[in-house]
Parts: structure tokens; C-alpha cells; sequence
């Protein structure tokens, strides 16, 4: 009976910043010829292009919302267009650096010798902190044995109290404006779309305090926890009653 089916990405949709697979990105265009349906990620736009929209093929009633909510778009006129876009400031954007450079130095902490691309990447609607690199293989990601990303958030949280500071993926640390959460993404559809909390849902495989998912609970949105992408496929099928 939901009017708007909102997913994850990153663990739901897909294994964390790879590809959507074509049996997914089939489901959903059924799923988007019923109910209108939201992506709300971490990831920053040109991500959420890599991996998931530039391997789509049907549009209708897909909005995408990168960045933790900081950022709407619909697709019309064959191209993305913003709804809105929650920009950081440059002041904003420095001081964001700088708590990073010293809870660092705090906790003594060291990045690893062998990273894969950028450590810290301005999204410009939101600052991420990925432990191994953006560009690290899923498979180095999952091995790796020890998590200091707690530690660095609790001195992250003295530094820029007014920001909202959440864990990510694998290895991330997303860092927004104060209050612009998947809560936040939440809280906006319904207003876009004129429905009620009642009236949506959301999937995740996440929704766990101190993780970015669990910003949608507060709102009092349905959620459905999902172990990974198989689940979410086997949840899509139970709305579109496929086998």
C-alpha cells in the first residue's frame, strides 16, 4: 500500500560502490512502473552516475538523493535535474579539514600505507573520509581488521558539533550540515511528493544507530532491514508478487 518505496544504495541496492546488476536494475523498473521510488546514498552524484544510474535504462518515477539528502534530483528532459543541492561553504568546508587533521592527531592515528585514491573528497554538499581510499577494491575494504572510525568520530563530534557526523559503507565517515541526514532526505519527499510518513517506506541493510541508515528512524518511516542486495531483490519481488 506504500506510495514510495525508498532504498539505500551502497549493501542494498549494490555491493558497496560497485555496479548495479541488471537483474536489480530490472526489478526496479518494474517497481518504478507502480510506485515511485527513491535512492538516498552517501555517495556523491557522479558515484551515484558510476554505479547505478548510468547502468539504468527506465526513469519514470526515479529520484536519487546522493550525499546523504543533501542533494535531490529527478530526471527529466533526459538529464538529471536538481530539486535542490545543500552546498558547504568554503569556511564550512575548511573548518570540516581541519577537525579531521586534529581528532588525527588525538587518537595518533596514520593513514595506511597503501590507500586507493582520495582519503578525505569533497562532495561539496558533504565531506567523506574513507579509511583505505574512494577507490579501494570491496575486497581489501572487507579485510580490513581493525575500525578506528568510532574513535575518530567521538573527536570529530568536539571539534564541529554543528555538523552531522555519521558512518558510511564499509570504510566511510560522511560528514553534512547539522540535521541533513537520510532523516532530513526523508522529511523532504514527504513534502515534495504531499504524502504522509505512513506512506513510504525505507530499506536498508544499515538502520543501526551510528550508521547513516538509522537517521530515517526518527521520522517514524516504516523501515525494512535487508542483509544485502539478494534480500532487497527478494523484498522488490514480494511488492511486484514475483516468485
Amino acid at each position: 500500500m506504500k506510495k514510495v518505496i525508498c532504498f539505500d544504495l551502497d549493501g542494498t541496492l549494490t555491493e558497496s560502490k560497485t555496479v548495479i546488476t541488471s537483474e536489480m536494475a530490472e526489478l526496479l523498473a518494474k517497481l518504478q512502473k507502480i510506485k515511485k521510488v527513491v535512492i538516498i546514498g552517501g555517495a556523491s552524484f557522479s558515484q551515484f552516475q558510476k554505479q547505478f544510474t548510468s547502468h539504468l535504462n527506465y526513469f519514470d518515477n526515479l529520484y536519487i538523493m546522493p550525499t546523504c539528502g543533501a542533494a535531490f534530483f529527478k530526471y527529466e528532459n533526459n538529464k538529471w535535474t536538481p530539486i535542490y543541492q545543500l552546498h558547504l561553504s568554503p569556511v564550512e568546508k575548511k573548518k570540516i579539514y581541519e577537525a579531521f587533521d586534529q581528532a588525527f592527531v588525538d587518537i595518533d592515528y596514520h593513514n595506511p600505507e597503501l590507500t586507493y585514491g582520495q582519503i578525505i573528497e569533497n562532495r561539496d554538499t558533504e565531506i567523506s573520509f574513507s579509511t583505505l581510499g574512494q577507490e579501494a577494491p570491496l575486497s581489501t575494504r572487507k579485510s580490513l581488521k581493525y575500525d578506528r572510525r568510532p574513535e575518530i568520530i567521538t573527536r570529530l563530534k568536539i571539534y564541529i558539533p554543528e555538523f552531522s557526523i555519521a558512518l558510511s559503507g564499509t570504510n566511510t565517515i560522511d560528514v553534512t550540515r547539522y540535521g541533513i541526514d537520510k532523516g532530513y532526505a526523508i522529511e523532504q519527499l514527504g513534502e515534495y511528493f504531499d504524502v504522509s510518513i505512513g506512506d513510504m517506506v525505507f530499506v536498508g541493510d544499515a538502520i543501526y544507530e551510528g550508521r547513516n541508515d538509522y537517521a530515517v528512524v526518527r521520522t517514524g518511516i516504516d523501515t525494512v532491514l535487508v542483509s544485502g542486495p539478494a534480500d532487497t531483490q527478494r523484498f522488490i519481488k514480494s511488492l511486484l508478487v514475483l516468485p
